[in-house]
């Protein structure tokens, strides 16, 4: 059976890519005060009550922050991962968490050039990363709370929140490289490797293990 909400979903998809690309250069060759939601709209092809419908303003255009993202079967399939009754922490966690950050980028269509156009329009506006660090710790904090809750873990349980920031500090680096030009690997294969070595570290620690 075809899924009738697919192309839909698409239509929606590439229409919130074709503001933010057009926020983000505008943003870049005049700054935010530049130019007007109105003219956003005239280069994406839509009207100004449909931008509305996707972003709360242009700062949320330029930095891709859309209500159009709904994480909601992501984060379910992540949490439906754990089983709260069993005593610790599951073994898959930090697979799986890991699993859910590259599906959330996935799904954002992240790209080589949709960063380079965002880094454009920051360099021109530095005042929108602060925007980012906000929203990086606003998600960060919640995941934490996804990681407890699937765990059944009590609160303030340094677990959660030191595997998001394990997991968080490799997805980084594997994301510095992701959007090397020379790289050929997708993302869940550099998370993959970096879980693997992580691991090796963790376990020679706990060991004593020596080469």
């Amino acid at each position: 059976m075809v899924d009738s909400a697919t192309p839909a979903l698409t239509r929606r998809v590439r229409t919130a890519h074709r503001l933010t690309a057009a926020a983000r250069r505008r943003t870049a060759e005049d700054g935010l005060s530049g130019f007007t939601v109105d003219e956003v709209c005239d280069e994406a092809g839509i009207s100004r009550r449909t931008f509305f419908n996707y972003f709360a303003s242009k700062e949320d255009a330029v930095l891709g922050f859309t209500t159009l993202w709904d994480q909601h079967e992501i984060e379910e399939r992540f949490t439906s991962g754990g089983d709260p009754d069993e005593p610790g922490v599951s073994a898959s966690l930090l697979d799986d968490y890991a699993a859910l950050l590259v599906d959330r980028w996935t799904e954002v269509g992240l790209t080589p050039e949709h960063v380079a156009d965002l880094v454009a329009a920051m360099d021109r506006e530095p005042r929108l990363l602060s925007r980012v660090f906000e929203h990086v710790q606003t998600r960060e904090r919640a995941d934490v709370e996804l990681v407890r809750a699937r765990e059944g873990l009590p609160e303030g349980d340094l677990r959660a929140s030191v595997a998001v920031q394990v997991v968080c500090a490799l997805a980084g680096a594997c994301l510095g490289q992701f959007l090397e030009p020379a790289n050929s690997e997708p993302l869940n294969a550099l998370m993959q490797r970096r879980l693997v070595a992580a691991r090796e570290v963790f376990a020679a620690t706990l060991t004593g293990g020596t080469r």
